[in-house]
């Protein structure tokens, strides 16, 4: 614990994060814990789910709580019902021995008895709507908060709740202390912290540096009725599969779970119709593992917590670079690493391309899993479970029986009968459709081309499309990766299309239009 030492922190808590199983202090625990026990000015910190992040400002304000006298002196709102209740449950862990209340406070539950809990509460966890209930209905009151957490700013603001957190501020006294945690740091999350804290000071720890360092981000190029099978292979290929897959559609996510469940899968499926009842149930089953698969929205995903997925399956290509950021922030968490698998038919591959220019995002390219290769790995699985059997469990019920059977024939057939009553169809290649593979050019394979033309020339991405199809008769589908500056333009095609543009230019007079992009070319006309 000589690291959690060196934060500063009290003998009291060191002995409380012992009991908790902690060993070291994450990345931005170490950047924000000294920061909060020692200055005293607001911070904004950059950092995912699944870094440790509660932890990073519910140890300070455990800290610093010296007379519980049952007024409210933290505040944490949070995007969402299940945020709330595994934040509210981590701070009940951090207190020790200390004799402070938490309560949480979320929409879709009974009002009276989050009244009665708030006349004694030392810290609240909730979320923004049923927060500006109590507080307009009188029964939360903040005039001696000290606290003030906005936890996953950029996901409250996608939600539409800014108006919410604003009228929420408005209750807060003006010598509070504010910590505003965000995955990423659009526009609107900057507004709110420039407009409602003071001389904050700004810590970086992004979700995308954690999901390069810990998520094997993976894209396959798939035909759009190919996908589901796609999907069943990947899932049988991983012993140990357990993982959301997103969707972009209530419609499509209920598809892709009943069609999942249909064939034996672990799979329940969420949106932003099913109730908070059903959902608490499903999330229940999935953190027990009694499911193992989650299809959802990215909106109904908002809020779980769960730091041991192994997969991250984008069914539906994202909306934006910043869901792709969002969603694979869902593995490779808490220090564990994680795969995140995206699928991508022809048409989507310049909305590819779009993410991992503008996420930063180090996708390679995979393949689907052939059949071979996933009975190899049934196979092994078969033959792991049933070693695992004989060494951990007691047989003795069923010697009386395999000696019986061994007595009708051979040893090997005996067993062969066996292993198909239980495993069924499991080793069966007939059991999976015949899948094509896309006609799609490796971005390994594409050729990063020059054009002495940019926006002061009216080049814009529909332009220069145009441009090559009209000169060269390249489809438009081909080229990618287009980035266009003031004096020039870079594209990437494959490299039959790239030798045929460059052959087209070099017919020309004078200097190439179009040839080989190379770096010092860049250089030199951008400066």
């Amino acid at each position: 614990m000589e690291q959690f030492r060196n934060l500063g922190l009290s003998e009291t808590m060191l002995n409380t994060l012992a009991g908790k199983g902690f060993i070291e202090p994450t990345p931005i625990q170490k950047a924000i814990i000294p920061f909060l026990m020692s200055e005293d000015r607001d911070v904004v910190a950059q950092a995912a789910t699944g870094t440790g992040k509660t932890a990073a400002f519910g140890i300070p304000i455990i800290e610093c709580m010296e007379s519980l006298d049952g007024k409210v002196k933290a505040l944490i709102l949070v995007p969402t019902r299940e945020l709330a209740l595994q934040v509210a449950q981590e701070i009940k862990s951090l207190k020790g021995m200390k004799k402070i209340e938490i309560v949480s406070v979320y929409g879709g539950q009974p009002f009276g008895p989050q009244r009665s809990a708030l006349k004694k509460a030392d810290i609240v966890v909730g979320t923004t709507g049923r927060i500006l209930d109590h507080l307009e209905k009188g029964t939360l009151r903040l005039e001696s908060l000290s606290h003030l957490v906005l936890d996953e700013a950029d996901e409250m603001l996608d939600m539409g709740f800014i108006d919410d957190i604003k009228a929420i501020l408005a209750y807060t006294p003006e010598e509070r202390r504010t910590m505003l945690f965000s995955a990423t740091m659009p526009h609107e999350v900057i507004t709110i912290a420039k407009r409602h804290m003071k001389g904050y000071e700004t810590i970086a720890m992004g979700r995308q540096k954690q999901a390069q360092q810990l998520t094997d981000q993976i894209f396959i190029p798939v035909r759009e009725q190919d996908k589901f099978d796609a999907l069943c292979r990947i899932i049988d290929m991983e012993p140990g599969f357990y993982g959301l897959v997103f969707c972009r559609t209530r419609i499509e996510t209920s598809e892709i779970a009943e069609r999942l469940a249909g064939r034996g899968y672990d799979a329940e499926g969420i949106h932003g119709e099913i109730d908070q009842q059903a959902r608490e149930r499903i999330m229940r089953r999935f953190r027990e593992k009694d499911l193992t698969i989650v299809v959802a929205t990215d909106v109904a995903a908002r809020g779980i917590d769960i730091n041991n997925l192994s997969h991250v399956i984008n069914y539906a290509l994202p909306q934006d670079p910043d869901s792709y950021i969002h969603r694979i922030g869902r593995t490779g968490r808490a220090g564990k690493t994680g795969i995140a698998i995206t699928f991508v038919t022809p048409r989507e591959q310049r909305a590819l391309d779009l993410i991992r220019r503008t996420s930063g995002a180090a996708m390679r390219k995979g393949n689907i899993p052939g059949v071979k290769d996933i009975i190899v790995s049934k196979r092994t699985r078969i033959k792991d479970q049933i070693r695992k059997v004989m060494c951990e469990e007691d047989l003795s019920t069923y010697a009386l029986l395999a000696a019986e059977l061994l007595e009708t024939g051979d040893a090997a057939m005996v067993l062969a009968a066996c292993l198909r009553h239980t495993f069924a169809d499991e080793l069966d290649p007939k059991a999976y459709k015949e899948i094509r593979t896309v006609d799609q050019p490796d971005t390994k394979a594409h050729t990063r081309l020059f054009v002495a033309r940019g926006r002061k020339h009216g080049m814009t991405p529909r332009n220069i499309l145009r441009f090559i199809r009209e000169h060269t008769g390249v489809k438009e589908k081909l080229v990618s990766n287009i980035e266009i500056k003031d004096d020039f333009t870079f594209i990437s095609v494959p490299q039959a299309e790239a030798d045929v543009i460059r052959k087209r230019f070099s017919q020309k007079r004078g200097r190439p239009l179009i040839g080989i992009a190379r770096p010092e070319q860049g250089r030199r006309m951008a400066g």
